[in-house]
Parts: structure tokens; sequence; C-alpha cells
């Protein structure tokens, strides 16, 4: 993901509500949300150059996970996937299924929200390895390191508060993610840009919905999935 704002027990009946866009170069292969049918019980789109995934739900336990690069260094192709970790974290099993922060500078740059339990943590290794638990609130992330200023993730967390204020319906939550205006949630170029932008709701009874929308070059609409599943 690029810009991804996580709203954990502020809405009095969705206590997880997850929204953002996944920023991509549009020739980069991926597949569509979908329930994968490994028997690994996660439930996310899939980049089918690398294997993983940028954001997830795990619907067995309700364990939920988003990863957004970090800029400012170039990519160390010898470093672990940071999609595998993220697929790890929702299966709950695999070398980096519960990393440590000697583990994170093993990944280039990254941001990561993690949800399991009654816990939510930020993971991060810019500017220094970090994992740190999330009080109930409203928090953003984009591609910048967590202690610089990024308008454009404070842009997505304080629409997604506004609208949990509102008690706005989740399903339209995703609309807050067409912004082109500056800071641009929605970035649409024709080589680069919004490839999908995602919704992740859970119910205080363990309902859950996700819905993904699909973008191709020049930000043409190119399909969207939604999803109904129960936790547990």
């Amino acid at each position: 993901m690029c810009v991804v704002a996580l709203a954990w027990h502020s809405h009095p009946d969705w206590p997880l509500i997850l929204i953002g866009n996944r920023d991509e170069f549009h020739g980069r292969a991926s597949a569509p949300l979908a329930s994968w049918n490994d028997d690994s019980g996660i439930i996310a789109g899939r980049d089918l150059q690398a294997g993983g995934t940028w954001l997830g739900a795990h619907a067995p336990t309700g364990r939920v996970v988003v990863v957004t690069n970090v800029r400012g260094a170039l990519p160390d192709p010898a470093k672990e996937s940071r999609g595998a970790l993220v697929v790890d974290m929702l299966r709950g099993d695999g070398r980096f299924a519960d990393p440590a922060e000697a583990d994170l500078d093993r990944f280039n740059a990254f941001n990561l929200f993690a949800v399991g339990g009654d816990e939510a943590r930020l993971l991060t290794n810019r500017p220094t390895p970090q994992i740190a638990p999330l009080a109930p609130g409203v928090h953003a992330l984009a591609n910048e390191p967590t202690d610089t200023p990024c308008p454009r993730a404070e842009r997505l967390r304080v629409a997604l508060e506004a609208a949990i204020a509102n008690r706005a319906d989740p399903g339209a939550m995703l609309d807050l993610l067409t912004a082109e205006d500056d800071p641009a949630l929605f970035l649409r170029g024709d080589v680069y840009g919004t490839r999908c932008t995602t919704l992740l709701a859970i119910a205080a009874d363990g309902g859950a919905q996700m819905v993904e929308r699909r973008y191709e070059a020049g930000g043409r609409p190119a399909g969207t999935t939604a999803l109904k599943f129960s936790i547990g």
C-alpha cells in the first residue's frame, strides 16, 4: 500500500476499519482480492511477481496486516520480501510470523500495521527498527518514515476520523480514497498510479467485509470485488 488508515476501536459497531490505496507500476502483475486456494485462510490480493500481498485478513483468527514501502532508499533485491512478511504474519506461521525488532532490517524500508486479537501494533524499520502498540483511535501511514510529517497520510486519517464521527457506513468510506487534489490520495498515471482502493471492516459480532476497486493505466476502472465472511 501507499497510503492507509486504520480505525481501531473507534466505531461502536465496527472495531476495525481499514482503508487504503495501493500505488504501483501498472505493468506489475497482480491477482484480485480473493480467498486464497491454499488452505491458508488468507483473504487478499496477490503480487504475482513476488508472491506475497500488501494487505490481507486471516479469516480463522481475524488477523489483519497491511504494509507500505518507504521512500528514500533504493530497494535491495537481496533483502527479504515485504509481501512475504505480511503473509507469514497473517498465517501466524513461517520465519517471520512474529518478528522481533532485530528482524526488521532484513527487509527493505517499510511501515506496517498488524492487528490480532485485542492488540494492534506498528512495525517499521525507518528511521530505526521499532515495534510499538497502537492505542484505540485512527492511525495512518504512507511512504514516509514514521518520524516525518506526511500530509497524504494525515489527510486520510482526518477524513476517516470525520466519517466515523458522522457514523458513516463503512461501505461509503472507499470514496474517501478518490481525492486527487493536493495532497492527492488517488494517483492517476499511465505508467504508475493507484492500482486499487481497498476497504476491510470487521464488526463487533465477527462479520467482516472486504471491497477492492481496481484501476488500470490512466485510472480507468478495472473491476470491483466485494466479499463477506465471518471471523473464526
